[in-house]
């Protein structure tokens, strides 16, 4: 695996370190509200069988909203470490280290020799 590689693959996996958190938290935060609609439905539901529907319905949701707070809290740890001021300043010489890595690659794909004496 060429240098340039496997900058580029450590660079894509912190932008997908960043998006994954940001997604799992929006839908762990959905699930709160989902988690509020079903308490509220089931406190004005009269009938036992309808609130043991939305109660089913509602074990569903917690069982997402978990699964989401877990990809929450094993990337944390990565979120705080790419948004210290000085690592993300890392992250960002990393990737203009990237282009730089990448011309020299490329010098060296094409590179050519010319004798200068011999013909």
């Amino acid at each position: 695996m060429k240098t340039s590689e496997q900058i580029k693959s450590f660079l894509d996996f912190t932008r997908d370190c960043e998006t994954r958190y940001k997604l799992a938290l929006e839908a762990m935060e959905t699930e709160n509200k989902r988690t509020q609609d079903f308490l509220h439905a089931i406190e004005f539901e009269p009938h036992s069988e309808e609130r043991s529907k939305i109660a089913t319905k509602m074990r569903a949701s917690r069982i997402t909203r978990r699964e989401n707070k877990d990809i929450v809290e094993e990337l944390e740890p990565m979120i705080d470490f790419l948004s210290s001021p000085a690592n993300k300043k890392a992250v960002d010489l990393l990737s203009q280290i990237l282009g730089r890595i990448r011309k020299v690659e490329k010098y060296h794909e094409n590179r050519s020799y010319h004798p200068r004496v011999e013909k």
